[in-house]
């Protein structure tokens, strides 16, 4: 039988990562957590598709599966129990994201020298760290937001979508930026801050354009994407909702606006490719 491609301590660091970098939880189907996971490792399709020896299994997924199990047994890092398919970090768990025991770093850092020394034909290298790159994490984010579609359009926000765009921003408003001075954070118990998503293109507005077949497919897709939600502070959200003169999103100049320009908030954070332009335009939620 072929060796495993990762061990599974050797993946306790990088399965802890992917987690945080979905917001601190994430579906085991739904955000097509194996692949996803691999790729991020750059693991070969071959190495994804191996048998465990006798039993006719993925060795791959097994191999997440016991990691998995050994991060919530032995170490409390992942909630025990829960919403089915749902892998939640703990306080612990976000306690050894932010600062890794020595022996889990140990591991990690001999996999990526293994890796380097000897990396199957057609495998990029091994990440430099567990955690992935602000613009992949992105890009992986971009097909989150499910629907549903009955007599009518029933549209889900999705949550992990949030919570990711939420930790690649580091829970900061993208209005407010890095100035703290005239809006300051609010912090909380587990030592982030307080942001909330703000859906540029408006889900019940797009819901009921659907029913009078005025949705085109391209313009649906935008709503699955992280080019559809802003990261903003408590103050931004409520002052784009209920200021009048309405507030607008105006793509071109990745700015909210009165359309008289009596209020002008321009996006002053913005990272990787996030709030590519979205058809159709639309007010947000």
């Amino acid at each position: 039988m072929a060796e495993q491609a990762i061990s599974q301590e050797q993946l306790f660091l990088p399965l802890l990562h992917f987690i945080a970098d979905h917001g601190g939880e994430i579906g085991r189907q739904e955000d097509n957590l194996f692949d996803a996971l691999a790729d991020r490792l750059g693991l070969t399709d071959e190495e994804c598709n191996r048998e465990t020896e006798g039993r006719g299994r993925n060795q791959w997924q097994s191999t997440v599966e016991f990691s998995r199990a050994k991060l919530i047994d032995v170490h409390g890092a992942i909630e025990k129990g829960g919403t089915r398919g749902i892998w939640r970090l703990t306080d612990r768990g976000w306690e050894i994201v932010k600062s890794p025991p020595p022996e889990m770093e140990e591991r990690f850092r001999a996999w990526q020298e293994a890796r380097r020394n000897a990396r199957p034909e057609g495998a990029p290298p091994p990440p430099s760290r567990p955690s992935g790159r602000v613009s992949a994490r992105i890009e992986d984010m971009r097909q989150t937001l499910a629907r549903e579609v009955t007599e009518t359009l029933r549209i889900k926000r999705n949550g992990a979508l949030a919570r990711a765009l939420r930790e690649v921003y580091k829970y900061r408003c993208q209005l407010c930026g890095c100035d703290e001075s005239a809006i300051p954070r609010i912090p909380m118990a587990d030592g982030r801050y307080y942001v909330e998503a703000h859906h540029v293109q408006g889900l019940a507005e797009i819901a009921a354009r659907y029913e009078h077949g005025q949705l085109d497919e391209s313009e649906y897709s935008h709503l699955a994407s992280p080019d559809n939600v802003v990261v903003v502070c408590s103050y931004h959200h409520m002052l784009i909702h209920h200021h009048d003169p309405p507030i607008e999103f105006v793509q071109d100049e990745l700015t909210f606006r009165t359309a008289d320009g009596s209020a002008v908030l321009p996006i002053v954070l913005r990272l990787g490719s996030h709030l590519d332009p979205i058809p159709g335009g639309g007010e947000g939620v």
